[in-house]
């Protein structure tokens, strides 16, 4: 694992857009894995102003995301992370064939997500996983006590998801339409990336970060699991990296 600590998340968020431009442009065939939240949504956002700024070829060049929702039936609107990758999709010129998501409505979940795991494989697999943190240090929908050895699987979604399915303007969906479940790329589908790419931001993924890198390799901590990936490269600012600072040498390795 390499680290690298910036000033702020802005910078932060800057030099992950340039990371994942350049990888893009380096590997115009591969896959990038994506994920939705607070810390990429304004990376993926940088990512098209750099695009539109100076295009490159997108045209065999596709992503896949980490986690989609399972609408439940009946309801009155499809809960789908479409929404928050359109942005991105729109932006790259990414069609529903190279901007990839699993089906919001899918006949049978758990064969939907077998589906998506064999195409990922059959296209030659992940090259670049970006990776948004939770403080909980979940990945995904891959919670604490998730196992390290599953693929992409159905799970039910954390009590904040639940909240945000209610109140964010793209879902509106009343909670009484739950439980609510997703589908999910596993820790053992992010470990089989041959880049996996960690953001965390803010003082709240702080005790998160601390845990998941100078910590136990632990179920309990999902990113933990990230120690044993041979290349992965974490980027933070210095509120999350409050607890590692003075621990990373100048070469972006821990400290011991």
């Amino acid at each position: 694992m390499r680290i690298r600590i910036f000033d702020s998340k802005e910078e932060c968020f800057e030099a992950a857009a340039s990371v994942w431009v350049n990888y893009a442009i380096a590997h115009p065939t591969s896959i990038i894995g994506c994920c939705t939240g607070t810390t990429t949504g304004p990376i993926h956002q940088l990512v098209v102003e750099k695009y539109k700024k100076s295009p490159f070829d997108t045209s065999n060049l596709r992503t896949v995301n980490v986690d989609q929702f399972v609408t439940p039936n009946p309801c009155p609107k499809k809960l789908t992370m479409y929404h928050s990758m359109r942005p991105l999709y729109e932006g790259l010129g990414l069609d529903e064939e190279h901007g990839m998501l699993p089906s919001c409505t899918p006949e049978d979940p758990d064969a939907e997500c077998e589906k998506y795991e064999r195409k990922i494989q059959m296209l030659g697999g992940i090259g670049l996983q970006e990776l948004g943190i939770g403080s909980d240090a979940h990945i995904g929908f891959c919670l604490p006590g998730t196992p390290f050895g599953k693929g992409m699987h159905v799970t039910r979604v954390s009590d904040k998801i639940v909240e945000d399915i209610r109140t964010a303007p793209q879902h509106g969906v009343d909670p009484s339409y739950g439980p609510f479940y997703g589908m999910t790329m596993g820790l053992k589908t992010v470990m089989h990336a041959r880049f996996t790419f960690p953001i965390t931001v803010g003082a709240s993924k702080a005790q998160a970060t601390y845990n998941a890198i100078l910590g136990p390799v632990t179920e309990d901590v999902p990113a933990s699991i990230l120690q044993m990936h041979p290349n992965c490269l974490w980027y933070m600012d210095r509120e999350a990296a409050e607890g590692i600072i003075g621990r990373v040498n100048p070469d972006g390795t821990i400290i011991k």
